[in-house]
């Protein structure tokens, strides 16, 4: 018989826990490390930060944990700016995810065959699992788009806070005795 350590099963004949998932671990690790960088593009995010214009102190330490920065809505600027700043995140998150798309598919669909499968199959395969990052980069656009729509929305409901309203000079009655 087999020696247990050697191919993974226990001396009742099943296999052990430990051995399978360490197995599964080295595997996924292997096909990482055989890809390496050769399929990730380079990724550089670019983060606009606002100074603090209210009453709070900078000195307290605290970091923002939001990339977009606290969100602070105390003016129609803070909502168009907020807005702005999100739809440009999201559309550099959209293009570098679909080149990723791109790229990771072009990548698996070199890769060897499976034993069995043809050529049309593993381009098939490969476009199976680069579609959840085109998934990814569609939502990224939507996010885009629906900032866009949130100022426009923004900018139709509260319309009248955003016109300057006519001022009338006050009327006063002065005091007479």
């Amino acid at each position: 018989m087999a020696n247990p350590s050697t191919n993974g099963t226990s001396a009742n004949g099943r296999a052990s826990r430990d051995n399978k998932f360490a197995n599964a671990g080295a595997a996924a690790g292997g096909f990482i490390g055989a890809m390496g960088g050769s399929f990730v593009p380079p990724v550089s995010v670019t983060i606009n930060r606002t100074t603090n214009k209210g009453g709070q102190q900078s000195g307290s330490g605290r970091q923002s944990q939001f990339i977009l920065g606290e969100p602070e809505f105390n003016n129609t600027d803070d909502v168009r700016n907020y807005c702005n700043h999100l739809r440009a995140l999201m559309i550099q998150a959209a293009i570098e995810l679909a080149m990723a798309a791109k790229i990771l598919e072009a990548r698996l669909g070199q890769a060897a065959p499976m034993p069995g499968e043809n050529a049309v199959q593993t381009r098939m395969r490969a476009k199976k699992v680069a579609w959840k990052l085109k998934r990814a980069s569609d939502g990224a656009t939507a996010a885009a788009k629906n900032a866009v729509a949130a100022y426009g929305a923004f900018q139709r409901e509260y319309a009248d806070l955003m016109r300057p309203r006519p001022q009338r000079p006050a009327t006063t009655n002065p005091f007479k005795f």
